[in-house]
């Protein structure tokens, strides 16, 4: 075979295949500790299995729910640090999941890059498992996926799919009325969402500052599987609403019938330093900011007014902060009133 008859291979078009089974093959030690009793066989099948045999509900319905983090990647990918954003996937997957009621059970994910980097790529694996632990969920498959030409240089990017289960008879939301109490639980900053908006503004910041930002912004989205699955908790909310992107003013209506609305007061609550930066910098009005960002509000929970002293008191023996920041009403349209904390 002559020098221009020579094969062109798989790897020299970019893809390694070697190094993917190498990949692999390093998965079980790292995944393993994710699994409860209901895996079945784990990583390596063609697909993953999970039993519910031990899951006893008179009408189960399963709940799934899929997404990624944005473009808080590539501020992940400029700091090199891949610590959170394992934490950033699964939640913004679970948070979703658990506005059902539903018990998270399983997790899957999806990796994808130019070229896959062992060292690097492990560690993006190992703040996914340790997510997993906090939720309390197993990481039973995924995919990694070489794709040169999509992804240049050092990119890629993350989906996650998380499944759960729930009895029909008491999936969330349930019947809520005017008069029921909102609370409100504090976000750790931006989470996964406005990462467009925030590294555009982070380009026009002086450079003295940008490296303490980063620092605060990069902080992983809070998980808030531990509060709405607590038993008590559970038996007293109507409904739970994830704060994502969208913000308070798109998220929270998803929960209400016709007819239905908030009033919420926005001085109620502080707001992350990283949250007020961006708003201020960007010079977003109140309802702006309210659709772009969480506003120090992550997740979002109806309480009957006759049940908030319990739930109260239960949400600080589970050592949960819950701050009371509106009430359901009559009408159409989400009604604010006071002004964000932005001072």
């Amino acid at each position: 075979m002559t020098e221009k008859e020579k094969s062109i291979t798989y790897k020299a078009s970019g893809v390694d295949i070697d190094t993917g089974n190498e990949f692999v093959k390093k998965l079980p030690s790292i995944v393993n500790s994710t699994f409860d009793k209901n895996v079945i066989d784990g990583i390596g099948d063609f697909a993953g299995l999970y039993s519910l045999e031990n899951e006893n509900l008179s009408n189960p319905v399963l709940v799934s729910a899929c997404d990624g983090i944005g473009t808080k990647i590539k501020l992940a990918i400029d700091m090199e640090n891949y610590s959170g954003i394992g934490q950033d996937l699964v939640a913004m997957n679970i948070n979703d999941l658990i506005c059902t009621g539903a018990k998270p059970l399983f997790f899957l994910d999806y990796l994808s890059m130019s070229k896959l980097n062992i060292n690097k790529h492990s560690k993006v694996i190992e703040s996914i498992v340790s997510a997993c632990k906090k939720a309390k969920v197993s990481l039973i498959g995924g995919e990694t996926a070489e794709m040169p030409g999509i992804y240049s240089q050092d990119d890629f990017d993350l989906a996650g799919f998380a499944v759960g289960i729930v009895d029909r008879l008491k999936k969330l939301p349930i019947e809520i009325i005017p008069g029921d109490l909102i609370y409100g639980l504090p976000s750790s900053g931006p989470h996964s969402n406005g990462f467009t908006l925030i590294r555009k503004l982070l380009e026009q910041e002086d450079k003295n500052n940008v490296a303490d930002l980063k620092k605060s912004l990069i902080k992983p989205t809070r998980l808030y599987s531990g509060f709405a699955q607590d038993p008590t908790i559970l038996n007293i909310c109507s409904g739970f609403a994830h704060i994502t992107g969208g913000g308070i003013l798109d998220n929270l209506p998803r929960i209400f019938k016709n007819g239905l609305t908030a009033k919420i007061q926005l001085n109620s609550w502080d707001i992350p330093r990283s949250l007020k930066w961006a708003i201020k910098s960007a010079r977003l009005s109140s309802n702006q900011a309210l659709q772009t960002f969480n506003c120090g509000i992550g997740f979002v929970a109806i309480v009957p007014a006759n049940k908030c002293k319990n739930f109260e008191i239960q949400s600080k023996k589970i050592n949960k902060q819950v701050i009371k920041i509106g009430e359901i009403v009559l009408g159409n349209q989400i009604e604010f009133e006071g002004s964000l904390n932005l001072d």
